[in-house]
């Protein structure tokens, strides 16, 4: 285990803890939408949600975690006593299909939609809605502005004083709506029109999505309704971003070999011959479009986890591509291979005014942050929020490698376990 964390750069901006008071309505209008996540920080906390456990919980970023090698998260839960198991918490949303923090500069609020499930005594059964609610989290109170929707809500994004969401229709496929904050009647913004679309974020009144056909398409609503514009095409649909009027996006690499062998893991088959083993290369590279549409124009090279991608502050962190295959161990059932994608390796790249790029973690002399990063969360001017496996040590162990949430401390270089369900 190897790994450094290197203060290279100022960061994200730091946010002051503010027992201010709960408002689910926006504080200022910002210059770009806020789209769900599982991960992100509301008023100081790393808020954590996932679909399978449809549980808020926090760890306080702000606090320092000296000689702490695991954090144990709180449950977004002030009721004393409370089991957090049932309807009655309100940080337990069974249901939960996706969820945004409120971008208000002050505001302890989270946004979701979640999946209710109701008994009709007439049917005599269960019967679903889905609706979309605000959690203020410092009170536990909750305010419900969409009841009743017929289809899953899959995605929000937040911007000024509405919340756009993405939803099935009757054919299966997707479209998106708006609603306002404050309630009301959804209206239909974009028609998926026979092709399934999602949404990759909005910025000053135009919001951009992509559909199945790869196309990436900006919608903005004039005095005739909304109108929508294609931009250009990309073969990913994952990792994209808009930001300060471009658009970045991953393509694969064409100068990547298409698989990486593994050294000395060879089989006999039945007819003798010798087969060498290989897993795939997911190297990309990245670019940027303009809003308008135009030439693309080169990021960085050498991305693999694009699933993984942050954007947030004026940079791009990216897990790059650096394999690194440790070894192989016999099992009863066969062997299993060990292999890093990115060997802890993650770009930052600044893209305020001409891209440039720098390391903001690297393999190093430090033994306490193994781990083969998959996706970064949070950046912020001591931490970074990612998920990782720990490739290296299960090889070492001869155990089965795991996926867990890590803090890296840019300060001490230590790495911590985040026990997030």
């Amino acid at each position: 285990m190897r790994r450094l964390i290197r203060l290279l750069f100022a960061a994200a901006t730091a946010l002051a803890y503010l027992f201010a008071a709960v408002s689910c309505l926006p504080a200022k209008k910002p210059e770009r939408g806020v789209l769900s996540a599982e991960n992100a920080i509301v008023g100081g906390r790393l808020y954590h949600a996932a679909r399978i456990s449809d549980t808020f919980q926090y760890i306080d970023i702000n606090v320092d975690y000296k000689s702490v090698l695991t954090i144990e998260p709180k449950v977004a839960c002030a009721i004393k006593g409370c089991s957090h198991s049932d309807d009655s918490c309100p940080a337990y949303i069974r249901g939960l299909t996706c969820w945004a923090p409120d971008p208000g500069a002050h505001s302890h609020s989270l946004w979701y939609a979640q999946m209710r499930t109701y008994f009709d005594a007439e049917q005599k059964k269960g019967v679903r809605h889905n609706v979309i609610a605000c959690l203020a989290v410092l009170t536990g109170e909750t305010e419900t502005v969409l009841q009743d929707w017929q289809y899953p809500i899959d995605q929000l994004l937040l911007y000024g004083d509405d919340i756009y969401f993405l939803s099935k229709n009757q054919d299966g496929l997707h479209d998106i709506w708006v609603i306002p904050r404050s309630g009301g009647t959804p209206e239909l913004y974009v028609a998926g029109d026979g092709t399934d679309i999602v949404m990759v974020g909005m910025e000053n009144g135009a919001l951009y999505f992509m559909s199945e056909d790869s196309g990436v398409y900006r919608a903005e609503r004039g005095s005739d309704g909304v109108k929508t514009t294609l931009i250009f095409s990309c073969d990913t649909p994952t990792g994209i971003f808009v930001y300060d009027g471009y658009i970045y996006y991953p393509v694969k690499s064409e100068d990547a070999p298409e698989y990486e062998i593994l050294p000395g893991r060879t089989e006999t088959d039945e007819n003798g011959e010798v087969t060498e083993f290989a897993v795939a290369v997911n190297c990309h590279d990245y670019y940027r479009v303009p809003v308008s549409g135009g030439e693309p124009e080169p990021v960085i090279s050498g991305v693999q986890a694009t699933v993984g991608s942050l954007c947030a502050d004026g940079y791009l962190y990216l897990p790059a591509w650096e394999f690194d295959y440790y070894g192989s161990i016999e099992s009863k059932g066969g062997s299993t291979d060990y292999f890093s994608r990115s060997s802890g390796t993650v770009w930052a790249v600044d893209i305020k005014g001409k891209p440039r790029a720098d390391t903001l973690i690297s393999a190093s002399k430090y033994a306490t942050a193994d781990g083969d990063i998959t996706a970064i969360y949070t950046v912020t001017e001591r931490f970074v929020f990612a998920k990782s496996l720990n490739t290296l040590a299960a090889y070492q162990n001869g155990t089965p490698v795991e996926s867990v949430y890590v803090l890296f401390d840019r300060g001490d270089g230590y790495v911590r376990v985040v026990n997030f369900e």
